[in-house]
């Protein structure tokens, strides 16, 4: 039976910055690894016999990557050797899990709506005036970022132009004339630094002048309470706010199947240094016409 033995509990020690929540994951997959192994400890099993726990079908290939995380993160907390558990979810799994999306992307190709529809989406937020709305599709439809990139600050601060590479906030400044759309706090950040992007769309600076309203800064997104989001909630809200919910991964599908579409190589380049995603991961991961 499932106990937080010393293996997990160091871990969980040396893991003091991270969220509660992501401790929680982190105990959830653990206490899988127990049910597989009988009980039996990470750390009095070779490598060889932990891949043999999550090594099989039965268990999807997000699932075996998880489990390889938590076991190669047990063993190094713990100082034991987790090299062979690091190769194996670098090579076998990651092929297993590309094979498993571009299936995904091929049963996809014939549902996604085409760009025109969300086009025409962002269009009536605009006339709703749904500003909340209207600036999270306007960002994931013409720069193609993830849901992390979205937990922004609107602002009027020039503080964060000028001092923005010492902080891990992301922000609209807003201007008169346009709007500085600045990220320090997103997936890729350590390959590709700090993102800054000039806007100068008038109903894009309207929408973000509006809900700025005369603040010194608040949130693009928010609780009920007016409380900035956790890390952990921002994907769900933002899917709330896409078209039909289809979230930012198929936003940004339905982005290069339109560019590919029209021949535009050069928007698939644009798509891939404003996201902060190689080309290579972008016709593995994303191109649903690819398959």
């Amino acid at each position: 039976m499932y106990t937080m033995n010393d293996e997990l509990a160091k871990t969980l020690t040396n893991l003091d910055g991270s969220s509660k929540t992501s401790k929680g994951v982190y105990r959830s997959l653990y206490k899988r690894l127990m049910r597989l192994s009988g009980d039996k400890k990470l750390l009095d099993m070779s490598e060889t016999n932990i891949i043999k726990l999550f090594d099989t079908d039965s268990i999807p290939p997000k699932s075996q990557e998880a489990l390889a995380n938590i076991a190669a993160m047990i063993r190094n907390n713990n100082d034991a050797s987790h090299f062979k558990i690091n190769k194996f979810k670098d090579t076998t799994i990651r092929k297993r899990i590309n094979a498993y999306k571009m299936e995904k992307n091929k049963a996809l190709k014939d549902t996604l709506p085409d760009k025109k529809e969300l086009d025409n989406y962002l269009k009536s937020l605009f006339v709703e005036k749904d500003y909340v709305g209207y600036i999270i599709n306007f960002l994931l439809l013409n720069y193609g970022v993830r849901n992390k990139d979205l937990n922004c600050i609107i602002t009027g601060d020039s503080d964060v132009i000028l001092k923005g590479h010492d902080t891990k906030h992301n922000y609209l400044y807003v201007t008169f004339r346009y709007v500085f759309y600045v990220r320090n706090d997103y997936k890729t950040y350590d390959t590709y630094g700090r993102k800054a992007i000039k806007i100068e769309r008038r109903p894009f600076q309207t929408a973000c002048k509006a809900l700025l309203d005369g603040n010194y800064d608040i949130p693009l997104l928010k609780l009920k309470n007016d409380e900035p989001v956790s890390e952990d909630s921002v994907g769900k809200i933002v899917q709330r706010y896409t078209y039909n919910e289809l979230g930012e991964g198929n936003y940004f599908k339905i982005n290069i199947m339109a560019a590919k579409k029209d021949g535009n190589i050069k928007r698939i380049q644009e798509l891939s240094k404003s996201r902060g995603t190689a080309i290579e991961t972008i016709l593995t991961e994303y191109d649903v016409d690819n398959q």
